[in-house]
């Protein structure tokens, strides 16, 4: 019987101890996910924003309290030089206000390449991490950071109105090749010109498969001051790439 009693209380213990172990959180991961680009002593030169982060809201978000202006200026670089060849044609924000303030939505841009401000939501982001791992909420704030800063450098020929989709698409798929996309959200449906996640999972697949570089070359195509209205006919024109028929393909793979 006490030798019974000795193998209960090591088994307890045991126990115990594994307990305490599994209850340690995952140590977070703060570095970015890697963005590789071949070396060029040009790109040196490009100037990155100067970067403000202030916090309006009384909800404490530990991920947001990881954000430094390095990080962000990293993020700007890293979606510049996603869209853009040379750096003569990228444009070089002078500011980039960061707030993280109570309301709806996830977040949203305001501004042009003289100065942008990139609004986030408190409450979504709270609201994320109330459901996810500490690891997967942080990525989820770098994501939206992604997207939003492609908004600040991308070009929308002025148009935002008539083709929301494409430009929408365009930061989502600034976001994907920055790794922060999780590609099992793939579904058939949807069209080309759904926006968001759906054309940039389509975009995406395009480049892949058919059109190298149509990243930069899309946003080339957005410039506003070419005095050419974009379409998806421009698109397709362009390209020299069917809508429907690699439409039709890019659905058939998922």
């Amino acid at each position: 019987m006490k030798y019974g009693l000795n193998n209960l209380v090591i088994g307890c213990v045991a126990l115990a101890s594994t307990h305490v172990f599994a209850a340690q959180p995952a140590k977070l991961d703060l570095s970015l996910k890697p963005v590789s680009y071949m070396g060029d002593i040009g790109w040196q030169g490009f100037r990155l924003p100067k970067v403000t982060l202030s916090r309006t809201s009384s909800v404490v978000n530990k991920h947001w309290n990881t954000l430094d202006n390095a990080l962000i200026q990293q993020i700007s670089y890293n979606v510049a030089r996603l869209l853009y060849r040379d750096v003569g044609k990228a444009p070089q924000l002078p500011t980039l206000k960061i707030i993280f303030e109570d309301m709806k939505g996830v977040a949203y841009k305001e501004g042009d390449f003289n100065g942008a401000t990139i609004h986030l939501s408190a409450q979504y982001f709270e609201k994320f991490a109330m459901a996810h791992d500490d690891q997967s909420a942080y990525d989820e704030l770098i994501g939206v950071l992604y997207h939003e800063i492609a908004h600040a450098y991308q070009l929308d020929d002025h148009n935002y109105k008539e083709i929301g989709p494409v430009i929408e698409g365009i930061a989502d798929v600034v976001r994907m090749k920055a790794g922060y996309v999780d590609f099992s959200h793939r579904k058939v449906g949807g069209a080309y010109d759904s926006g968001y996640k759906t054309t940039a999972f389509y975009l995406h697949w395009l480049e892949q498969t058919l059109k190298p570089n149509l990243l930069v070359e899309l946003n080339a195509q957005l410039d506003p001051h070419d005095d050419i209205k974009w379409s998806w006919t421009l698109f397709a024109k362009e390209s020299g790439i069917s809508l429907t028929e690699s439409w039709r393909k890019y659905q058939k793979s998922l």
